[in-house]
């Protein structure tokens, strides 16, 4: 039997900066055995600082600029966890992050990115660009709806004032406040003022370069202030800015480009740092006195050759750090000039000028400067091909298998088997075991195969069971035992049954007997979380040794006032599902490397949310019957309502709601392992109207930690959808119950 090489050092990467995603391509091109690499990233794109004015500007849509970070993990065999730092514990060699346990580090890796230094005054900051980003659309639609302009100030309103003397001010006339002042330019109305401020224009570059910049600001009729910012406020209509000189100016808005300080949580975890907060480190990249510690880009001051902080330098520096820290995690020595970074003094700066058909740019190199359109189409070149570079991978297939042609044909469709749901035997082999075996019942057990839970009477009352778990489909085991306790606890709510212990059974791989031992806590950590929160203490369980990472949790609860059934469904009622579709398809396609914007984060998002509000609200609703959507698909679960409650269905396939990507997914032919053997039961249903197969495939996709599917009375349906929404549950109607005889998907 050929065993995989077990792992045995930790490699912790704090960012998803321009160092890092090329420290990532290296890995996956040089992978080094036994070290298990890791991202931590508080988001799953990391925009190119390069291409955030050409967004602005209208050159590229807010997808053409940032690098999808969980496909490249993958091709990395990095496991990739979002989550936010806020700080180090270094005597245990742990980050701590926000809302979750601590994670532990062999060797460490820092490209946090900085922020401006706004001293306490109000305003935006550019950076990080992806909170910039974020904001961007608000800010431009304040300014964009700013008032026409006036021929007289005298002959203004008060509000119509405000609107002339309003505009946008950027603070911060280095390279990137100029560009973003031609970029917010570009593709704000003309009549908005836009005003740069800073003590000296371009202070880095050289005469020709700002003799250039200036003559095209007065071109785009952008104001140049060359003064400090002595003191900032906001306003009933926007902000306000004292100049050193002790001028007023006002705005609508305010943005931040400039000098930057470090995240406070560096200088707090004791490393060695400037007055800033950046943390020191030699021409390695290590950190002077904590050589576990490597630290790039704008988080980093590089002694003896200090520079500003600009993404060019992160860029020059990646290879150095890829290098070192392959080998310091090796145990090996850093020695030789292929180990010492040395930023170069002079490189190629391109500042982007002009709105989308009359592109233009800057180009400057030491007392060399030149404009021209030229310029624009080699800035945009080299930022598309940096993109491409960590975008544009090749798709994963499942490793072939080497069996003659005779047993290869026996061999699943889908040798490529993703996890979660997607684990599970299909229904129809699992219905055929379960006809063989012998019948199972007892007079202590009131119900049993079939329900979402089983029912054992005791001398007490009566105790519900459900027992569920799967191997790992994403990489993070703390979300992983999050979403195997929601997933395992829906089968209690589905039967109105109050949470009441746990047991785990917990696989996890041979490693190194510390990371074993951190990936049981980190696992069950996750779990814990959610039961504690829903009255589920842990109880006991068992752990073993195995190929791959998986959980399982038996859950108990105590009966509500009325056990919830599949089975009381009646003509006349209207269905609803509480959780949208897709979670198999994406989850899938995740696995393949693809890459659809906001489709995994909406998917995990949905995982990890409890029902417990749901069924709640339903049964204050007078629900019906009651199941959970999971492995078997919306199809499955609902065919099984029906079978129960002899009753039939007009399912609206247009009202069932998707998750962002599901569709996109399913359009490039992606399918969850069990979704074939779930689409078997639209043989029991008249399909009507012509139907998206695409949108149809989906009803059959396996789901983990699903939704809930509710028989009410028709009554009672607005008030039940409006009471979910008011609580942020994105559920909807999605069809009727009708007599047995008839089942039907609309358009």
């Amino acid at each position: 039997m050929q065993m995989q090489t077990p792992v045995v050092r930790d490699l912790l990467l704090l960012g998803g900066g321009h160092s890092h995603v090329q420290v990532l391509k290296h890995f996956a091109m040089h992978p080094v055995p036994g070290i298990r690499l890791t991202l931590i990233s508080d988001d799953y794109v990391s925009p190119y600082s390069g291409m955030v004015p050409g967004f602005i500007a209208g050159h590229y849509t807010l997808d053409e600029i940032q690098i999808a970070l969980e496909p490249l993990c993958r091709r990395a065999g990095a496991r990739f966890i979002c989550a936010r730092v806020i700080g180090l514990d270094r005597d245990e060699r742990r980050v701590l992050m926000a809302g979750r346990p601590p994670l532990r580090y062999d060797y460490l890796s820092i490209n946090s990115g900085a922020r401006p230094d706004l001293k306490g005054m109000p305003g935006i900051a550019v950076k990080p660009i992806s909170d910039f980003l974020a904001q961007w659309p608000a800010i431009y639609s304040s300014l964009e709806t700013g008032g026409q302009p006036l021929t007289t100030a005298e002959s203004a309103s008060p509000d119509q004032s405000r609107k002339m003397r309003g505009g946008l001010i950027l603070v911060g006339a280095g390279a990137g406040g100029v560009e973003m002042a031609f970029a917010c330019r570009a593709s704000l109305p003309s009549d908005v003022p836009i005003k740069l401020v800073g003590p000296t224009l371009l202070p880095s570059l050289n005469r020709r370069a700002k003799k250039l910049i200036s003559e095209a600001m007065r071109e785009w009729r952008i104001e140049y202030i060359a003064q400090r910012v002595a003191n900032a406020s906001e306003t009933r209509n926007g902000y306000s800015i004292t100049l050193t000189d002790g001028a007023v100016e006002e705005a609508d808005q305010l943005l931040w480009v400039t000098d930057v300080r470090a995240p406070e949580w560096l200088a707090g975890s004791g490393l060695e740092c400037d007055d800033k907060g950046f943390a020191k480190v030699d021409a390695s990249m290590q950190c002077i006195g904590d050589r576990h510690i490597f630290v790039a880009g704008d988080a980093a001051h590089l002694q003896g050759q200090e520079r500003a902080k600009a993404g060019v330098f992160a860029v020059r520096a990646a290879p150095v750090l890829a290098a070192n820290l392959a080998r310091a995690v090796q145990g090996l020595p850093l020695h030789g000039p292929r180990s010492r970074f040395s930023p170069q003094e002079s490189f190629l700066t391109l500042i982007g000028l002009g709105a989308p058909g009359r592109p233009d740019a800057i180009a400057v190199r030491g007392a060399w400067a030149l404009r021209g359109k030229i310029f624009w189409r080699l800035k945009d070149w080299i930022d598309q091909r940096f993109i491409r570079r960590y975008n544009e991978l090749p798709s994963m297939d499942a490793q072939s298998v080497d069996l003659p042609e005779s047993l290869a044909e026996a061999l699943p469709d889908d040798p490529m088997r993703c996890g979660g749901c997607g684990a599970k035997l299909a229904s129809d082999p699992l219905r055929r075991v379960l006809q063989r075996l012998p019948t199972q019942s007892a007079p202590h057990v009131a119900l049993g195969i079939g329900d979402d839970a089983a029912e054992v009477r005791h001398g007490t009352g009566s105790t519900l069971l459900s027992v569920d778990g799967f191997r790992a489909m994403i990489d993070d085991p703390y979300l992983l035992g999050r979403i195997c306790a929601h997933h395992s606890l829906n089968d209690l709510y589905a039967m109105g049954a109050q949470p009441a212990s746990a047991l785990a059974l917990v696989t996890i791989p041979l490693m190194a007997e510390p990371m074993m031992e951190e990936e049981l806590f980190q696992l069950l950590s996750g779990a814990v979380d959610v039961l504690n929160k829903s009255g589920a203490p842990l109880v006991g369980g068992h752990s073993a040794e195995g190929a791959e990472l998986s959980i399982a949790l038996t859950v108990t609860g105590t009966p509500g006032q009325t056990t919830l059934r599949k089975s009381g469904a009646q003509v006349g009622d209207v269905l609803i599902l509480t959780k949208p579709l897709g979670t198999g398809v994406i989850l899938a396609g995740a696995m393949r490397g693809i890459h659809v914007p906001g489709a995994i984060s909406a998917a995990v998002g949905c995982m990890d949310c409890s029902n417990a509000l749901s069924v709640e609200i339903l049964q204050d609703c007078g629900v019906n019957a009651l199941t959970d959507v999971t492995g078997f698909g919306l199809l499955g679960h609902l065919s099984e309502m029906l079978r129960a409650s002899d009753c039939g269905v007009a399912l609206r396939l247009a009202d069932i709601p998707l998750l962002p990507g599901a569709l996109s997914m399913a359009k490039r032919n992606i399918a969850s392992s069990l979704q074939g053997a779930n689409a078997l039961a639209l043989r029991d249903f008249r399909l009507v109207d012509e139907l998206d197969p695409c949108r149809l495939a989906i009803l059959s996709d396996p789901q983990t930690s699903g939704g809930m599917l509710a028989s009410l009375p028709a009554h009672q349906a607005d008030t039940c959808i409006k009471a979910l929404r008011d609580q942020h549950i994105e559920a909807a109607k999605i069809g009727d119950i009708v007599p047995a005889a008839k089942r039907i998907i609309t358009a």
